[in-house]
């Protein structure tokens, strides 16, 4: 008997000690791949909500957990910085961003554009502004300075859908000349536009040196 009692002590001794509980693993928050998927999917809608980013369904997805991703995007001024800022201006308005920023940012988003029709339509009547146009000519005299650097910017500005189209197409429009008449209106200055870029490009000169002068 002592022996056997003997043998259930020394079992005893060797037995594992109980592993403690596991804790739940913390929940995951959103990631930069999701913002970004989100914001690329309000790129690609973009005729659908015509920039009012907050009557969209993707606007629903992006809650107080994504700003700061949002503002992250926003900052490094990439190929999605401009939808970042119009979302955080509506989703997270105590997230400011001074007049010389949102001038960079919207200057930027014109020289890396596919479609033009966002910033407007150019005609020989005048500049009929979109959205993107019209929140720019906004920032005034701020954005003059960002904004003269695409004057040097030949890459075709195309528009697609309607009459607009046709004339943008016949006019061979640029990101020089979308720079032109947008400085030109925000400056009050003079213009006169020709079908033929050869005679659109001495007075795209003439901005920029009147510009040189000018400060």
């Amino acid at each position: 008997m002592r022996s056997v009692a003997v043998l259930l002590l020394a079992a005893a001794g060797c037995a594992p000690a109980p592993k403690p509980p596991v804790e739940p693993a913390p929940p995951v928050g959103p990631t930069k791949a999701a913002v970004l998927s989100v914001l690329d999917s309000l790129e690609r809608t973009f005729q659908n909500h015509w920039g009012a980013v907050e009557k969209s369904p993707e606007f629903a997805v992006l809650g107080p957990a994504h700003v700061p991703w949002l503002r992250e995007i926003a900052d490094a001024n990439g190929a999605h910085a401009l939808l970042a800022l119009r979302v955080l201006e509506r989703r997270a308005p105590a997230e400011k961003f001074s007049v010389e920023a949102k001038a960079i940012l919207y200057s930027s988003a014109l020289e890396r554009e596919e479609e033009f029709a966002r910033w407007g339509m150019i005609t020989r009547n005048g500049f009929l502004p979109g959205v993107y146009g019209s929140e720019l000519l906004a920032l005034k005299e701020a954005a003059v300075p960002y904004l003269r650097k695409a004057l040097f910017n030949r890459r075709r500005a195309r528009v697609t859908g309607g009459e607009g189209e046709r004339a943008n197409r016949v006019q061979g429009d640029r990101v020089c000349d979308y720079a032109w008449v947008l400085l030109a209106t925000m400056l009050d200055r003079p213009l006169v536009y020709h079908e033929d870029p050869r005679f659109r490009d001495p007075q795209i000169r003439e901005m920029d040196v009147w510009l040189d002068r000018r400060n």
